[in-house]
């Protein structure tokens, strides 16, 4: 039974195409909010759960796919597409979907890059992978949207559950659409850039005023989406908010400074998201083969290997992934630990070659990422062993998939 849902759910993942906007691209952002504050959620529970939930437990009393209603805008629509921003859930939890207007059900994107199914590592999805939905499926005006989960497919204690934070419906649309214009004026192609550059862009809209440019960049970075990529256009979703990406101005001259000091040297592509009052976004065209080159200092940063499924600690649990530095360290400055986390309040331990870093960072029954700083006599050249460990009988303490990386920065 579990290698036929296995072999189901591999066509069905392989099945999910993975969106998202683009240079040029012409589009409208719908946001579904359950409520933009720390923690707010819609929960769906899977509907063969055989558990029995209080009647007063809003949460898991099994009233779920309950439709969330949103208006959009089809007028010259080309084509759609939706993200959303969610905690996986209980671990194996399986078959995250949506559906809309009483349609056939489509499933969410998991992140990628996993060893085994997904859906066996802890999860969450703030990023700006989308999937499509075919445009037929939707009309002007209202739209309803229900979501569902399926059983645990490991790990299993009959409680198939997942959380929303969001969802983002997104409208793309042709040319005749009036939409903003501009472009990135700096950095420019080619060029080099240090720590803290400058960002600029030009932009206007023909129906209403700019209401906001958003400057992001294409580089290689911890994976703050969450969909286990480390080399995309980098920038979460949170509540609809654009976050983690280079920065927002909302005032003519569009300009920010980005604050790149633990971005690792690279070649980096920037282009920028311009919104108008009237909400239609263009993105303009990409500004390529940027380097990011310090004079006098580098980022490096070093990934995680042998993460575990389940990567959650509890009840005098303790769970461990590696980290190779080939580097010498001779040149060290600084180092960093950056990670996503849900309910690493619950920890007691968080370290580095069994020196404790801190004993707990985040949330309790929520995300959180955090740069834990690292004194660099802990670090090895060669293997580094992350660990987390907790006594909690509450919640465990998750780490998110991909895992954690080091930053080091080396002086020159």
């Amino acid at each position: 039974m579990h290698q036929n849902w296995v072999l189901s759910s591999l066509s069905l993942i392989c099945s999910v195409v993975w969106t998202a906007p683009g240079p040029g691209d012409v589009f409208r952002d719908f946001t579904y909010n359950y409520g933009a504050s720390p923690g707010r959620h819609f929960s769906e529970l899977d509907p063969g759960c055989k558990r029995e939930f209080p009647e007063t437990d809003s949460f898991y009393n099994k009233k779920h796919m309950v439709p969330k209603t949103l208006e959009l805008d089809l007028e010259g629509a080309t084509k759609a597409e939706m993200s959303v921003e969610y905690w996986g859930g209980h671990i194996g939890t399986s078959e995250q979907k949506f559906k809309v207007n009483g349609n056939d059900w489509i499933y969410i994107p998991q992140p990628q890059n996993t060893p085994t199914e997904p859906e066996c590592y802890y999860r969450t999805v703030l990023g700006n992978a989308s999937v499509p939905i075919p445009l037929d499926q939707l009309k002007h005006g209202p739209n309803a949207f229900q979501f569902t989960c399926g059983p645990q497919i490991r790990y299993g204690f009959d409680w198939g559950m997942f959380w929303v934070y969001s969802f983002t419906v997104r409208i793309y649309y042709n040319e005749s659409k009036p939409h903003p214009t501009g472009r990135v004026i700096s950095a420019q192609s080619g060029s080099t850039i240090g720590d803290y550059p400058d960002i600029s862009a030009e932009a206007s809209s023909p129906n209403s005023s700019v209401k906001q440019v958003d400057f992001i960049g294409y580089y290689e970075d911890f994976d703050w989406e969450g969909d286990g990529v480390y080399r995309q256009w980098h920038y979460q979703t949170q509540y609809g908010v654009i976050h983690r990406h280079i920065g927002t101005s909302a005032a003519h001259p569009y300009k920010v400074t980005w604050d790149n000091f633990w971005a690792p040297d690279q070649s980096v592509r920037i282009m920028a998201k311009i919104t108008d009052k009237n909400g239609v976004c263009a993105m303009t065209l990409a500004v390529d083969n940027i380097s990011l080159a310090r004079q006098d200092r580098s980022v490096v940063m070093y990934k995680p290997y042998e993460v575990p499924e389940r990567f959650g600690v509890r009840v005098g649990n303790r769970m461990t992934c590696k980290i190779d530095v080939p580097d010498s360290l001779e040149k060290a400055a600084d180092a960093r630990l950056i990670l996503s986390t849900w309910s690493a309040d619950h920890a007691e331990e968080i370290g580095l070659n069994g020196k404790i870093l801190v004993e707990k960072i985040g949330r309790v029954h929520d995300y959180s990422y955090d740069a834990i700083p690292v004194p660099l006599e802990n670090i090895n050249q060669g293997t580094n062993v992350f660990h987390i460990f907790s006594n909690t009988e509450h919640h465990a303490a998750e780490v998110n998939w991909p895992g954690p990386v080091l930053m080091v920065e080396f002086r020159k």
